[in-house]
């Protein structure tokens, strides 16, 4: 039992005044004369040991009497906690897209809030931690009003950082009594299949699990889209469809809508965790697409996906120096820009226009010309070095401290063959079908050794010293190539190799903008426009207009999203109300998938796994209700003032 005033029970302490004078009260007697005792009351004859049991009955009576209205003044209550502390109660709430599966009542992400809506305690602050937000030290009409307003959210959060802002939120609130309830499917997203038991391992709050799970025990989804062919009058798109968990084949019908109207339809079957590329054929010159897999599986929302058709934009290429003949075969004006310069003739201008430029065989670099490439590096260009035959390591140290990317050591006149293909390389990685062993090597007779910094190497000598290197720069990229590419020194430039080595530089040094984005990742568009001074471009939906993080450059502007927007959808970028490009976002690709952590594994004293929501917070509700006794101490003391009364009358 605990008291709400316990200072006042050193009252109880008066209690011994009543006892002491009850045990040396001396009692004295008077005769008193009558004239006739026939006048005289009849009395009840009683024992002196009988009038004492009676005075020490009446006298316990009152003692407790006082006892029982002192206790109640200090109102005594029973608590399983320490009442005095103010209750805090921490709510992480998933609400990832994947919460919008149905489940046995409904939508589970709703229901959930319908059940704390229902069955959350009225006393005490909430804390209310959500994927994309925290609300912190909430009341309970604010909680609910919070709760009511929820909306899913495309960036999921890792569970670890869910125990972190827990662990600071409760260091802020320390006294306070505290209660963590942690609601989530526990999807497989942000760890890897032990993880779930590792990041419970330091954590000592009481935290109490609840587990939602979908109705259906299936999911079908489209993964991704892309261009297989574009021909005149037609594309052919590559659709990779994905089936997972434990279901029996099933054959779907793909749809490809523009607005409302079919363009075209296919029917294919789907074998359980399989994954299927499904080809489909549809008209050129369309600006956007909505495609729809018909079925009723555990998440809706990845059987539709959206892709938009940008028009694809030429790389602007200009080379410096020498010009050959290999890369004007390569860079074709289908796809690329092609400028050709002597190192007297490039301007400023021209360069910040450029989105690749090749550096070819110049003897000596000007050091204005390599002042300008390294701010062009750093704001995202990429550049290609190839040295001349007749360069000196000193020279071309000059142009390396410029770009500070390191230093060359030596000059090499030996012959040296090109053996080592990285295949893991990004400019490599999809170029071959398997890895090469029997290939006829290029060579070199001239070769520059040294040291680079932060180099990733595509192609390596025999010796393992790289031949062609990445260098990663600011915001931008650069090839060093370790030879002179002309034929007198390397056959290079007859190998296989120099094709997909060169086109793909070329491809990769202009972001070419993608069929659709994702949701809560971080996306780059690039548009080719001109802004003026303190101009900024839209982003405009069905219900949502922001300005986007942005970069404006001579004649393109960089536009970045990762938050916003939030919603799946067709969007529109504007300038002045001009449309300049329709951007397709789908939902993250990781919320499809259909695989789920098992809570009862995580070896934790301090983490309970509940049955449900309901009974989670009635216990919540119980460990917080303070049990009073003030009015039955009351109704004691009335009991005894009832005793004493009868025990005056009839003992």
């Amino acid at each position: 039992m605990q008291f709400k005033h316990p200072e006042i029970l050193y009252a109880l302490f008066a209690l011994l005044i009543p006892i002491f004078i009850h045990l040396f009260q001396l009692q004295r007697f008077s005769v008193t004369p009558f004239t006739n005792v026939k006048f005289l009351k009849k009395i009840v004859l009683q024992t002196r040991k009988s009038a004492t049991l009676k005075k020490w009955l009446v006298l316990l009576s009152r003692l407790l009497i006082f006892a029982c209205v002192i206790i109640a003044f200090a109102q005594p209550y029973f608590s399983k906690n320490d009442s005095s502390k103010e209750w805090t109660t921490t709510i992480y709430l998933d609400n990832s897209i994947s919460l919008s599966a149905k489940g046995e009542r409904g939508g589970l992400l709703k229901r959930v809030v319908q059940e704390i809506v229902e069955n959350i305690p009225d006393k005490g602050k909430y804390n209310l931690i959500l994927n994309n937000k925290i609300h912190s030290d909430l009341s309970y009409k604010s909680c609910i009003e919070k709760l009511k307003q929820l909306d899913y959210s495309p960036v999921a959060k890792s569970l670890k950082t869910v125990l972190l802002q827990t662990k600071d939120i409760i260091a802020t609130q320390k006294d306070k009594q505290h209660k963590f309830i942690l609601i989530s499917d526990f999807q497989k997203t942000s760890f890897h299949k032990d993880a779930l038991k590792r990041v419970f391992t330091d954590f000592d709050q009481e935290t109490h699990l609840v587990q939602v799970k979908p109705n259906t025990a299936y999911n079908i989804s489209i993964d991704s889209v892309s261009v297989k062919e574009n021909n005149l009058d037609a594309l052919n798109l590559a659709i990779q469809i994905s089936h997972q968990g434990i279901e029996e084949e099933k054959t779907l019908n793909l749809s490809a809508l523009q607005k409302d109207i079919v363009l075209a339809k296919s029917t294919f079957e789907l074998t359980p965790n399989t994954k299927k590329t499904i080809h489909l054929r549809i008209p050129n010159k369309i600006s956007s697409l909505t495609l729809k897999i018909d079925t009723e599986d555990a998440f809706v929302f990845d059987n539709t996906y959206r892709v938009s058709f940008p028009e694809q934009k030429k790389i602007n290429v200009l080379v410096i120096g020498k010009h050959p003949s290999f890369l004007e075969k390569i860079y074709t004006e289908t796809e690329f820009n092609l400028s050709l310069k002597e190192s007297n003739q490039v301007s400023f201008e021209l360069i910040d226009k450029q989105e690749l430029i090749v550096l070819n065989a110049l003897p000596k670099t000007p050091q204005i010309l390599g002042e300008k490439l390294a701010n062009f590096v750093i704001e995202g260009g990429s550049l290609v070095l190839i040295p001349s035959t007749k360069s000196s390591v000193v020279e071309l140290n000059t142009v390396f401290n410029k770009l500070n990317i390191g230093q060359l050591e030596t000059k090499q006149t030996d012959t040296v063959q090109i053996t080592k293909i990285h295949f893991s390389h990004p400019l490599i990685k999809n170029v071959f079908g398997k890895k090469v062993s029997n290939f006829q090597y290029p060579k070199t007779n001239i070769h520059f050794e040294g040291s680079l910094k932060n180099s990733t190497p595509i192609l390596s000598f025999e010796n393992k010293k790289p031949f062609i290197s990445q260098l990663k720069r600011g915001k931008g990229n650069i090839f060093w190539i370790a030879s002179p590419l002309d034929l007198n020194t390397s056959n290079f430039t007859k190998s296989p190799l120099i094709v997909p080595v060169f086109y793909n530089i070329g491809k990769k040094s202009s972001i070419q903008n993608q069929l659709s984005y994702r949701l809560g990742t971080s996306n780059l568009v690039e548009i080719n426009h001109k802004l003026e001074t303190n101009e900024v471009v839209h982003i405009t939906g069905a219900n949502t207009n922001f300005i986007p993080r942005q970069e404006i450059q001579s004649d393109k502007i960089r536009i970045f999203t990762r938050n916003k927007p939030s919603k799946s959808g067709f969007y529109s970028i504007k300038h002045n109300n001009k449309v300049l490009q329709t951007l397709a976002f789908n939902n993250p690709k990781q919320e499809s998938n259909f695989a789920f952590f098992n809570t009862k594994t995580i070896e934790n004293p301090f983490v309970y796994n509940e049955e449900s929501i309901e009974k989670t917070l009635a216990n919540l509700s119980s460990e917080q209700r303070i049990h009073s006794y003030f009015k039955w101490f009351v109704l004691l003391a009335l009991f005894f003032v009832l005793i004493e009364i009868l025990l005056l009358k009839y003992l």
